[in-house]
């Protein structure tokens, strides 16, 4: 079954200062000048690739895009309205640093469209933002959230992290704490995971990384369970929850394994089939953008086959709450999923990791949910 794309996401590749488990593209130290010409860039990208699509979410992340100058940032979506269909009630949403929110700033970004931001706060403890080299403090990110909403930015979420070095449970506790007395109304609770080529990996590797133990990673994944569960929020994928209204319509796009737009250096895109990715350093994204010509931006193409799209979409929509809705699967595919992975399945719901509905397959909570991973990596 063939599906449009209706989600863009626009990378922007630049920080302050890179974080040490942080494995994205992003880069710091560039210029505004280099910044500048990159908006030239991405807008001449856009305008390539603009064709119309009806498209019901954006989402500008990185990186930091509020690196960039309000200005710039509308320049950016202006663009985007002119070369696609943008819904009159999308979803527009922007990553965030908490140093950057100057209150004139947001104002600028919500009267240009922007309906979403969130901020990534990681933990409001001070001791710890400086081991993972964040560069705002706990009491600024509460100022930023007060700012945002006085912004006129009613949809706020916050990114938090567990199993940071040298966190306790209580750390992380006071963190969750904090968040839900602000009245949050959307959490990502992730855990730490130290990617190789980061300098947490190297780090560990000198044993210089001083992580919790898993149980107590185990501990801190429960009490963001039970805590948002207290609260009211509501946990719709393995790392994210919401109060009724506030779920994040773009990553549902990515969780479902549904077609976006990838747009910037080192995006992916998903379209017809193939999964894309630009050329991912600034500078070379730039002059291959400037040249005008759609494919030089284009760094690798990937033409999936239904068996291995089949496997991504068990393993992504694995994440939800709901997990995967069969009917969906099997008109999609033409196939039902419940026959294909038979064994599978059945190995998986034997050791308590998957359950099924009348309608959906999806993991057990919470042994499912913690190992996660371990699960969704058999239908790939």
């Amino acid at each position: 079954m063939s599906q449009s794309a209706t989600a863009i996401y626009v990378h922007i590749p630049f920080c302050s200062r890179k974080c040490g488990y942080c494995d994205f593209n992003t880069y710091s130290g560039y210029k505004d000048g280099t910044k500048a010409r990159y908006v030239e860039a991405l807008c001449r990208e856009i305008e390539a690739a603009g064709d119309g699509s009806q498209i019901q979410t954006i989402f500008f992340g990185g990186g930091t895009p509020t690196n960039l100058a309000a200005s710039e940032l509308t320049r950016i979506l202006t663009t985007l309205r002119s070369h696609f269909l943008i819904a009159a009630d999308a979803e527009i949403s922007l990553e965030a640093n908490p140093s950057d929110a100057d209150r004139g700033y947001l104002e600028a970004l919500r009267q240009a469209g922007f309906t979403r931001i969130s901020f990534g706060v990681q933990t409001f403890n001070d001791r710890l933002l400086k081991l993972i080299d964040r560069e705002h403090s706990g009491e600024a990110a509460r100022r930023a959230i007060e700012q945002a909403r006085a912004a006129g930015f009613d949809n706020v979420s916050l990114d938090l992290m567990f199993g940071l070095p040298r966190q306790t449970v209580g750390d992380f506790e006071r963190t969750l704490d904090t968040a839900l007395a602000l009245e949050i109304p959307h959490l990502s609770i992730y855990g730490l995971i130290v990617e190789e080529g980061t300098p947490f990996f190297a780090r560990r590797e000198r044993g210089k990384l001083p992580l919790p133990p898993e149980s107590a990673e185990a501990t801190m994944f429960g009490k963001a369970l039970e805590k948002t569960r207290e609260a009211g929020l509501t946990r719709y994928e393995i790392s994210n929850y919401a109060r009724s209204g506030y779920a994040c319509r773009h990553n549902r796009v990515y969780w479902r394994n549904e077609p976006y737009f990838g747009l910037g250096a080192g995006a992916t895109g998903y379209l017809n089939g193939a999964r894309r990715v630009n050329i991912r350093r600034p500078s070379e994204y730039i002059e291959a953008a400037l040249v005008g010509k759609e494919l030089a931006i284009t760094q690798e193409t990937e033409i999936l086959t239904q068996e291995e799209t089949m496997g991504e979409t068990m393993m992504l929509g694995l994440r939800l709450a709901e997990g995967i809705a069969l009917d969906d699967f099997a008109e999609r595919f033409g196939v039902r999923a419940e026959a294909h992975w038979a064994q599978t399945i059945a190995t998986l719901t034997t050791q308590g990791l998957l359950e099924r509905t009348p309608t959906h397959l999806r993991l057990t909570d919470p042994k499912g949910l913690f190992l996660a991973s371990e699960a969704m990596a058999k239908f790939i």
